[in-house]
């Protein structure tokens, strides 16, 4: 007799382990390609509502094939999102956080000063192969030093023995030809012209009545300005502030216009004393009379060399002020480090003309135990201190220490900083 079928008892039916699967169960999901579609437009937006800083990176970059097909990219996008008002959110923003706002391209003409004249003026600038010439002098940088002072060491410590050899690789061994253009002010002996020492201030700081001294410069100032500002104030009698501008420098006024920032900050703030340092970024093409010239061309090294100038008598237009520029230490990269020996040429032969302005050469006080760029200088005691950073360009707390001590004692040679201080 065939058994009957019996249905199972609910009550002793295994338990589903989850939810019961439908084909035509449809979850409120979003689907892969929705999402990517809103990454996409929110990319495009970002770049569009970008499209002005985008554009100004664009522009700053070294003149060259990669500049150009960057701007070509951008100038377009950028025209269109201004002309729709894409751009005026990113604008709102920058301005609620206190964040300069810059139209592209835009600069000031405080660069666009005259040459001086000479035998090459109206030529037509060149890309000439001699802009590549080394222009150091053999031992000039322990030679001499503004306004007659001793070859500059670790503060405390006394002046290696000169023993004649090359300071560092890379350095010319006898026939170099100086930066063309660059030879004016210069004596027939082939060294580079110093400072005359200006006149000193003819009245002393005190706590109430402290002298006013104000730092500028590129990303170098980054790393010792504010231990110059903190050693300043420790004197009792000097009032000092500092800023600086990364990547910047004289030649690129589109990307930051130190000159406009000058005039702005100079009679604003102004200082009895200013120290400057620049040229980091400065070894590179610059736009004469609508023409590329190349680094160190007979062109490059005049309108340079005008930059220069026009920087320094923007800072001392007061008879009473005193500008103190500071050269480029050694570097690590001997071609690096060639180029910066070679704007600093400039910045002693430019500092020279000019009474009230003085040339800080501060490659002995960062040369190594081998002559060339090292980390690790010895201080006062005859220890090793860290003085520069891993990067091999910028300074180290403590080399930050050593350059601000060093120009603070350059300062003190003008004025009398010890009379008004407090015991």
């Amino acid at each position: 007799m065939p058994a009957s079928h019996v249905p199972p008892d609910p009550s002793t039916a295994p338990a589903e382990s989850g939810p019961r699967l439908d084909a035509t169960d449809r979850r409120n999901g979003v689907a892969a390609g929705r999402v990517l579609l809103a990454g996409a437009l929110g990319l495009v937006l970002a770049m569009v509502g970008n499209s002005q800083q985008l554009l100004r990176e664009a522009q700053q970059k070294p003149f060259g094939w990669e500049r150009d097909a960057s701007v070509a990219v951008w100038e377009p996008i950028e025209g269109a999102s201004s002309a729709v008002g894409l751009h005026l959110p990113r604008l709102w923003v920058d301005e609620a956080f206190g964040r300069s706002v810059v139209d592209p391209g835009a600069t000031s003409d405080e660069f666009a000063v005259a040459a001086e004249p000479d035998s090459t003026a109206g030529a037509t600038p060149t890309e000439q192969t001699s802009s590549e010439l080394v222009v150091a002098t053999p031992g000039i940088e322990a030679d001499t030093q503004p306004g007659g002072t001793a070859p500059l060491v670790a503060p405390g410590a006394q002046p290696a023995p000169d023993d004649g050899a090359s300071s560092e690789a890379g350095t010319a061994t006898g026939d170099e030809q100086p930066v063309a253009g660059a030879s004016d002010g210069a004596d027939n002996t082939g060294e580079t012209p110093i400072s005359a020492p200006p006149t000193t201030v003819a009245w002393f700081p005190t706590p109430d009545d402290p002298l006013r001294l104000h730092i500028m410069g590129d990303s170098m100032v980054q790393f010792f300005g504010h231990v110059m500002v903190g050693l300043a104030d420790d004197t009792g009698v000097i009032e000092a502030s500092s800023e600086h501008q990364l990547s910047s420098g004289l030649s690129r006024p589109d990307f930051y216009d130190w000159p406009a920032r000058i005039v702005e900050v100079i009679p604003d703030t102004d200082p009895d004393a200013v120290v400057m340092m620049y040229g980091g970024n400065d070894a590179q093409a610059l736009v004469v009379d609508g023409q590329i010239a190349r680094p160190f061309s007979e062109d490059w090294v005049q309108e340079y060399s005008a930059r220069v100038g026009h920087v320094m008598d923007l800072v001392t237009t007061d008879p009473d002020r005193v500008l103190i520029w500071v050269g480029q230490p050694i570097m690590e990269s001997p071609d690096y480090d060639e180029r910066m020996q070679q704007v600093n040429k400039v910045f002693a032969a430019e500092a020279a003309k000019r009474d009230r302005v003085i040339y800080v050469d501060t490659r002995d006080l960062f040369r190594g135990p081998n002559g060339g760029f090292s980390r690790y200088v010895a201080d006062a005691d005859g220890q090793l201190a860290d003085v520069r950073l891993s990067d091999g360009v910028h300074l180290s707390t403590v080399g930050g220490r050593w350059l601000s001590q060093v120009l603070l004692d350059e300062l003190g040679g003008l004025v009398d900083l010890m009379s008004g201080a407090p015991s």
